[in-house]
């Protein structure tokens, strides 16, 4: 062949047995390299279709049947990525085949695969965002600090298996960062101690997104996000409150959403000493029972009736038991309007405060003290 290419040819016309040759020789051989390549791309090709709009979609179909949610984001995104990842996964398998230079096809395998590994990195990354997203609501419990962790392991074995393909390794740049790692702690000591007590509130499952928790008796709210630095609270006048992590860890909170949302409500009413307590008890319970009817959000179930003598009335204190506690303070209040109005209905009176003062009077002070001052008798 370098002879045939070596040989003096006209200028005006290239030689006909030359091309000839060259067509017979050089053009079928490197035909025959790229068809095979060609060939494995298109059985990847068809491979991604059947999986793109055959398989997955009727796996997208049985995931929706069920009330799992994370089942359903995992179909969707591989339905999404099945097509380019057939097709990656091709090219690195055909990449080999090329009738080309080792150190090129050396090269493009691992560029193949390195395009490959990111795809499949940033692909998990965002099914993790969106499942930590589906479940920051008040049926679930994932947090931002829990997405910011998942998605940096996620994102470092993705980058640690790029740079392998490569032949560069991590571990060297690891041991750097933990000799500088001490620095760093030193710097960032009040973030680093927030981060840490947001992971042992997430870790814990102590208190969870839409939870409804009170802290320190002062503040309430839904836990709306656990982030690296806070954690969010949602009053009911729709305030966002944001607490450090570490001093929510440290603090006493009391979770309303834990074990049970359900609680008991205390009605405190005031009547006269002299009531029948045992007719007293018995329009309260019925009261009660009726207001079960209208008042949604009262459970069936006993109230509990408590007495104290006090010292102008007697003290009592219904317990009534509601599903959820976000409606204690309204149910309270139309609870405490229906028993006012049944007991002045009953005719017994809603006594006011009063004190019996008994003082002695000018004209008994004046014959004790003239009884007093008498001589006694011989």
């Amino acid at each position: 062949m370098i002879e045939i290419l070596s040989a003096p040819m006209d200028d005006a016309v290239f030689p006909l047995p030359q091309l000839q040759w060259l067509a017979l020789e050089i053009l079928p051989r490197a035909a025959r390299g790229y068809a095979d390549v060609a060939a494995e791309l298109v059985f990847a090709l068809l491979l991604g279709l059947l999986l793109r709009f055959v398989v997955l979609p009727l796996m997208v179909r049985a995931s929706a049947r069920n009330d799992w949610v994370i089942d359903d984001i995992i179909t969707a995104r591989l339905r999404d990525r099945a097509l380019l990842w057939a097709v990656l996964a091709g090219v690195v398998a055909a990449v080999s085949d090329l009738p080309w230079k080792a150190r090129s096809i050396g090269v493009a395998e691992k560029v193949s695969a390195s395009v490959l590994a990111l795809s499949v990195t940033l692909t998990l990354m965002r099914i993790v965002s969106e499942i930590v997203g589906r479940n920051q609501s008040p049926a679930g419990g994932g947090t931002t600090l829990i997405k910011y962790i998942i998605n940096g392991l996620l994102l470092l074995l993705g980058v640690g298996a790029i740079l392998g393909l490569f032949g560069v390794s991590v571990f060297p740049a690891l041991t750097a960062l933990g000799v500088g790692g001490l620095a760093v702690a030193l710097a960032f000591q009040d973030t680093l101690a927030n981060v840490f007590a947001g992971v042992n509130l997430s870790a814990s499952r102590q208190i969870r997104v839409g939870d409804f928790v009170n802290v320190d008796t002062k503040l309430e709210g839904f836990v709306t996000d656990i982030g690296w630095r806070t954690t969010t609270l949602r009053t009911l006048d729709d305030l966002l409150i944001y607490i450090p992590n570490k001093r929510l860890g440290e603090a006493i909170m009391t979770n309303f959403s834990r074990p049970d949302p359900t609680m008991w409500i205390e009605v405190p009413i005031r009547v006269s000493l002299d009531v029948d307590p045992e007719a007293l008890e018995a329009i309260l319970v019925d009261e009660v029972r009726r207001a079960r009817e209208t008042l949604p959000g009262v459970r069936d179930t006993a109230p509990a009736v408590r007495m104290r003598v006090g010292e102008w009335a007697l003290e009592v204190r219904v317990f009534v038991q509601i599903q959820n506690f976000v409606d204690r303070n309204p149910l309270t209040t139309a609870m405490l309007k229906r028993l006012l109005i049944r007991l002045r209905r009953e005719g017994l009176v809603i006594p006011l405060p009063q004190r019996v003062i008994h003082a002695p009077s000018a004209s008994a002070d004046t014959s004790a003290a003239s009884t007093r001052a008498q001589p006694p008798a011989p």
